[in-house]
């Protein structure tokens, strides 16, 4: 298993799965080996990894920038990472290798056709949408440059004949779109996924008290609106913070999770901006917790392939206000579980916000109601379908052939990553 996000070295939706998923993995018997990039750059230490509990051996490979993005980390492009996967592989035999896409995906596929392994690519992110909504890059000619070798990328992965497991619709449809073969996408959406046994109702109700008198800064009588997950700009988080001045002076919106943007909005953190927001990570007990004491859970992003985000508050009975766009507009459903307003429009949010505030918690908007409508989201029927796409999963045929065009690919790759960065 190989995960280009885990906690605490990276936070995201991908690390959220990919722990969730490992976990449910090791519960049903099978033997895992996680290989993750170690995040350690600029003199860091090496991350204290979380959740790791199980899996047979945890491998670390020397990590780089994100090319050209550089708001976050992947996998060095590097002969000693190749080296590292040739070996791990030789040495534990996997049946198959699950990866995560990322920049460096590449490296992957070729130490696996060396080694003449199956690989499922599982597909998260709209790489494409978040550099368009980066204000330093979406404009530029880097940018578009950047976007374009990304799309053109996943064809080129479809040289080593992977198997494509998409966790949605949108992903798919960005797969077809670089003339990626019908054959080697996986039929069935991996879809969305949940930990019900970390994110439910019945949480202790004391420390769900202590977290939302902590969030809303004792304001007896607040509205508690919780964010999770990287506040950056391309999440629309300043949004979410404009609408804090025109909505009613008991709201409090809390912005959980590190990001650029929080380091700049840390100055706005109190009661008198009504704004809770210190740019720290947390580990999912206690997000639950700060989920279950919200009485909705916000975001305006309008590029999500899920919204792992909603799904986590929706399984802790918490509504979900949501921009009606992408993963949020296919996942949740507006007046049962969620309000959906129309993106980048003020009046929208603040009329579906004020909806929201007059919704009583009982009969269908009960807790356990909302709750009941994820069931769909366990994290056993995601993993019913991964194992699905596993066994869909063929070798290719011609691998020394493939592999050799893809060591060459990874060593064009090389100096292409510099000129870009």
């Amino acid at each position: 298993m190989y995960s280009c996000s885990w906690l605490p070295g990276q936070v995201d939706g991908i690390a959220v799965r990919m722990m969730g998923h490992t976990r449910e993995m090791i519960r049903r018997g099978t033997k895992v080996v996680l290989v993750t990039p170690d995040y350690a750059l600029d003199g860091k230490p090496v991350p204290e990894f979380n959740d790791t509990a199980g899996v047979e051996r945890h491998v670390m490979l020397q990590s780089a920038y994100t090319p050209v993005y550089r708001r976050n980390m992947c996998l060095r492009l590097s002969l000693a990472n190749f080296r590292t996967l040739v070996s791990v592989i030789r040495e534990t035999k996997p049946e198959y290798i699950h990866a995560t896409q990322e920049a460096n995906t590449l490296l992957i596929l070729a130490a696996a056709a060396v080694c003449k392994v199956k690989v499922i690519i599982s597909m998260h992110t709209d790489v494409s949408q978040i550099m368009a909504r980066d204000e330093q890059l979406g404009p530029t000619i880097k940018g578009m440059i950047a976007s374009s070798f990304t799309v053109f990328g996943y064809w080129v992965w479809s040289l080593a004949r992977p198997t494509f497991l998409t966790v949605s619709e949108q992903a798919k449809l960005n797969l077809k779109a670089s003339f990626v073969p019908d054959s080697l996408i996986n039929p069935e959406h991996w879809g969305p996924a949940v930990d019900r046994r970390i994110f439910r109702i019945d949480l202790d109700e004391a420390k769900v008290a202590e977290h939302r008198r902590r969030l809303t800064f004792g304001l007896s009588d607040a509205y508690l609106m919780v964010y999770v997950g990287r506040v950056t700009t391309e999440k629309d988080v300043r949004f979410l913070v404009d609408a804090l001045e025109r909505a009613p002076k008991n709201v409090v919106l809390a912005l959980i999770g590190p990001g650029v943007l929080a380091e700049e909005l840390k100055h706005q953190h109190g009661l008198q901006n009504r704004l809770f927001c210190t740019g720290e990570s947390l580990g999912r007990e206690e997000v639950a917790l700060c989920t279950r004491a919200a009485d909705c859970c916000v975001s305006a992003s309008t590029m999500e392939t899920i919204g792992f985000v909603a799904l986590e508050s929706i399984s802790c009975g918490t509504p979900f206000l949501a921009a009606n766009a992408q993963g949020f507009a296919l996942h949740l459903e507006h007046g049962v579980n969620a309000r959906l307003w129309t993106p980048d429009d003020p009046e929208s949010f603040d009329k579906e916000l004020a909806t929201l505030m007059a919704t009583k918690p009982e009969g269908s908007w009960s807790r356990e109601a909302v709750r009941a409508t994820m069931e769909k989201a366990s994290m056993e029927r995601c993993t019913d379908r991964a194992l699905r796409a596993y066994q869909f999963a063929k070798a290719p045929s011609f691998q020394l052939i493939r592999a050799g065009v893809l060591i060459i690919l990874v060593l064009v790759n090389c100096p292409l990553g510099l000129v870009l960065n």
